[in-house]
């Protein structure tokens, strides 16, 4: 049984294949499986592989069934200690498996470990790291994070799980809506139950190209892709578990970017037992600002007026809608000048802050203070 079973779906990936491939085969560390997905490729790709003799390297050729649906058959033939991704357009660093490995036999108490990597583009020039699009290195549990952020782990190519945590959680990817975010709700749904750590090492690179699943989607299907992974996390079992905090945001996100313009599914949401447990003063801000997301996204002022009066009613003493309603009354033109108004003095603001409080840091600095 090998150490390390790494999962490759490819689809059409000729360009690269060959990369990722001989990445792994120079590796530091040697006791590995290669589980190569041929989830139906049309271009050279079968002869590529075909090309390849080292007996760790088994191809499977299937149907295609898109991203999720080939990851699951990679999961339903591995049967090493530790699962890696390695996509067919990513390669490893030299010490990768070694470095990843490690890091999972010296600390028991993590499922999962994730590291640094490159970001490079279709002619391998490197663009930034990981670590500049992560909102922070977040270890242990990492589920309320991880649900405002997939940038938290960011991409498979830089993890290394626990096979048997997987199979003590029957973990599988979820093929029903299988293009944009796969991995992230896979993720999410290991850090219900386990523990993540993080090793500061380089260990790929991560290419970005023309023909990557997230540029080649169309945008509403990203979309609704996006709305699909949100209310799968809002119907868990396990949503009231996150912070008060994370709920918030999470709310805030739904209800103002995914469903911007929705007002059948925005009310759906608002009127859901899950938005009934943040606090009265939450729920009328929300109402509120779905208020103006309806206005400025519709030009039936009742329906708009009908979101500030259910704020108004949860939370009566709340000048900002009360204000609202007011100049709802003179008109939508001026309700929502107003609202661009209020919005630019909060922007110009908070510049102003951030500017007096990296002064303020910096004088610290020079004192000796900090």
């Amino acid at each position: 049984m090998p150490k390390v079973s790494v999962i490759m779906p490819v689809y059409n990936g000729e360009s690269f294949v060959k990369f990722a491939i001989d990445s792994l085969l120079s590796q530091s560390f040697h006791d590995w499986e290669l589980v190569v997905v041929d989830d139906g490729s049309t271009d050279s790709t079968p002869q590529i592989l075909r090309e390849y003799r080292d007996t760790r390297i088994r191809v499977i050729r299937q149907n295609n069934g898109g991203e999720a649906a080939a990851r699951n058959t990679g999961l339903d033939h591995m049967v090493g200690e530790y699962m890696a991704f390695l996509d067919a357009d990513d390669v490893y660093l030299p010490h990768a498996l070694a470095d990843l490995s490690a890091f999972l036999d010296h600390n028991p108490q993590y499922a999962v470990v994730f590291s640094d990597g490159y970001i490079c583009d279709h002619l391998d020039r490197q663009l930034m790291r990981l670590t500049d699009v992560r909102p922070g290195i977040f270890i242990g549990n990492i589920l309320n994070p991880l649900v405002m952020s997939p940038s938290v782990i960011t991409v498979p190519v830089c993890t290394m799980t626990r096979i048997s945590e997987v199979r003590k959680s029957d973990l599988r990817f979820d093929e029903q809506n299988n293009l944009i975010g796969t991995d992230w709700d896979f993720w999410i749904r290991l850090a219900v139950r386990a523990e993540f750590g993080y090793l500061d090492k380089l260990t790929c690179r991560y290419r970005i190209h023309n023909t990557n699943i997230t540029r080649t989607t169309g945008s509403e299907k990203r979309r609704k892709d996006q709305i699909y992974r949100r209310l799968k996390i809002m119907n868990s079992e396990w949503f009231n578990t996150l912070s008060l905090e994370t709920r918030d945001l999470f709310f805030l996100d739904l209800l103002t970017d995914a469903l911007s313009g929705d007002i059948e599914r925005q009310q759906s949401v608002l009127i859901s037992e899950q938005f009934s447990e943040l606090s009265s003063a939450k729920r009328a801000d929300l109402w509120r600002i779905v208020g103006i997301d309806v206005l400025k996204n519709d030009h039936n002022s009742d329906q708009a007026q009908s979101f500030f009066l259910k704020a108004q009613d949860i939370n009566p003493n709340d000048l900002k809608t009360q204000f609202l309603l007011r100049l709802l009354r003179l008109g939508r033109p001026l309700a929502l000048a107003f609202i661009d108004l209020w919005r630019w003095l909060l922007l110009i603001g908070n510049k102003m802050i951030a500017v007096r409080n990296s002064r303020s840091e910096h004088l610290q600095k020079l004192l000796g203070t900090k």
